[in-house]
């Protein structure tokens, strides 16, 4: 290497690292259709428009719900959601999210998310779960447009309000059995304290 490379290395290393750190109008762009594909779904979910909200999933999209349930497909997905949500015996009454991106990685033609949905789900028997999910979600570039081909939630597998519930449940099954089984005991106890009558 010649001492004139070497006395502008220096310079050119600090070229070369502005140039990854400051996003190009190339990936402005990006992001910007990122976040247009992201206002759409949260638009279309809030509105309660499946046939919308579809346009926006890639036709491979795979997706992982909160009970882990998976849909292939946007067929499957509005399959999922007219089950739970419509028809005569709908598992979920009502449902609210709202979802915060922490964090998001950009490539040339793909993104991956992730963050917080803030998701509160009130089923059909009254049931209140404040689910507070979190998520990651992958998209791809199709020609101009950015659908979604991934998307996964999951809740805390050792403190949800699932969890509390059944808990709760439990306990009150086990009270009602030991209350019952205490019953049975005390019949048999006085059945066999009880004076017999002398035989004639």
């Amino acid at each position: 290497m010649s001492r004139h490379l070497l006395r502008h290395l220096p310079a050119l290393l600090l070229t070369v690292l502005v140039a990854l750190a400051s996003p190009s109008s190339g990936a402005a762009a990006e992001e910007a259709g990122l976040d247009a594909l992201r206002a759409g779904v949260i638009d279309s979910f809030v509105k309660g428009d499946i046939d919308r909200l579809l346009t926006f999933l890639d036709p491979e999209i795979v997706v992982t719900w909160q009970n882990a349930e998976v849909c292939r497909g946007p067929a499957e997905v509005r399959a999922y959601y007219d089950r739970m949500m419509k028809g005569d015996r709908p598992v979920v009454r009502s449902v609210t999210a709202d979802p915060k991106v922490l964090g998001r990685r950009l490539g040339f033609d793909w993104s991956v998310s992730w963050g917080n949905l803030n998701d509160h789900f009130i089923l059909s028997d009254g049931t209140d779960l404040p689910l507070n999910s979190v998520f990651t979600i992958t998209a791809a570039k199709r020609g101009d447009r950015w659908l979604l081909t991934g998307y996964h939630a999951s809740v805390n597998a050792f403190d949800n309000p699932v969890l509390a519930l059944a808990m709760r449940k439990v306990a009150l099954w086990a009270a009602l059995g030991g209350a019952a089984a205490g019953a049975v005991l005390a019949w048999v106890v006085i059945r066999l304290m009880r004076p017999r009558n002398p035989s004639s």
